[in-house]
């Protein structure tokens, strides 16, 4: 009996916590790598890749306490490509796409400040121009670290809002023994953009 009206309890707890729909919106951001030197090979030192691309992105607030929120969203980013190249010369292109899926708290106070976490199973493409080695994909799953900041302006039906934002995987790989552990090496380790939509 009192697990049945604590249950019940907790219904009617969660009941009266208000939720509200949600947002879609547009990343547009700079991706950044960091610079590798093959352990295979004659031991070449690639640049870093640093293309720019975009993103779509959809969040549902689970719960909103009014001043934050509980969010839980999905993101779709564009391919990107960047060249490879180590001493002047390019040596082939590293093309990144992904999807993602996290959560986020975002808090609303004059200034909006968000933080949250999200998985991201990134798809590599190494693309060679030298005849003797080879091209080849994979796919990287890491978890990956965003915060924003950025405003919103309230309306009756949709509020716009922009936003500042920079993410940064929790995961890196540092050790380049093949072509496929170069295209992870070589993947994104920073990522910065500016997010802009409207809530409902």
């Amino acid at each position: 009996m009192r697990r049945k009206l604590f249950l019940l309890s907790a219904l009617t707890a969660l009941a009266a916590i208000p939720v509200s729909a949600g947002e879609v919106g547009l990343l547009i951001d700079k991706q950044a790598g960091k610079s590798q030197v093959a352990s295979f090979g004659t031991g070449q030192k690639y640049d870093a890749v640093s293309p720019t691309g975009f993103g779509i992105r959809g969040g549902f607030d689970l719960v909103d306490l009014k001043v934050a929120a509980l969010q839980v969203n999905a993101t779709w980013h564009n391919k990107t490509k960047g060249d490879l190249t180590y001493g002047g010369t390019k040596y082939g292109e590293l093309e990144n796409q992904y999807w993602a899926v996290g959560a986020m708290v975002n808090w609303k106070l004059i200034v909006n400040v968000g933080a949250g976490v999200e998985y991201r199973s990134e798809k590599l493409s190494f693309r060679t121009t030298s005849p003797i080695a080879a091209s080849g994909d994979t796919t990287l799953g890491r978890p990956w670290a965003r915060v924003n900041v950025g405003f919103s302006i309230p309306t009756p039906i949709v509020s716009p809002f922009f936003a500042v934002e920079v993410a940064a995987p929790l995961s890196k790989t540092d050790t380049p023994a093949t072509y496929k552990d170069l295209s992870e090496a070589m993947a994104p380790q920073v990522q910065i953009g500016i997010y802009g939509g409207i809530r409902f």
